[in-house]
């Protein structure tokens, strides 16, 4: 639905690459990338919500603008949808 995984079980970090082109990254996906990518499906998989963007820079020690940098359309479009999850 509206891009995002129906069913976030689906996930494979082709997906994530996939979407990654999608939002025209100019580096494509980094390390750092990853790092939140799956910081949120852990968290995800644990708790079974996502995190906030500001729970999410406080575990990754990143602060709003490095989010925005890394992730430029945003969040829930970039960092959530990436992830394979959608919020409700």
């Amino acid at each position: 639905a509206d891009g995002f995984l129906i069913d976030p079980s689906n996930w494979d970090e082709e997906y994530a690459f996939g979407k990654a082109l999608e939002t025209k990254l100019p580096e494509g996906l980094s390390d750092k990338h990853w790092k939140i990518i799956h910081f949120l499906r852990d968290s995800y998989n644990k708790s079974g919500t996502i995190p906030t963007v500001y729970e999410c820079c406080e575990s990754n020690s990143i602060d709003l603008d490095e989010m925005e940098k890394l992730f430029p359309d945003g969040y829930h479009r970039g960092a959530v949808k990436m992830s394979g999850l959608r919020l409700r």
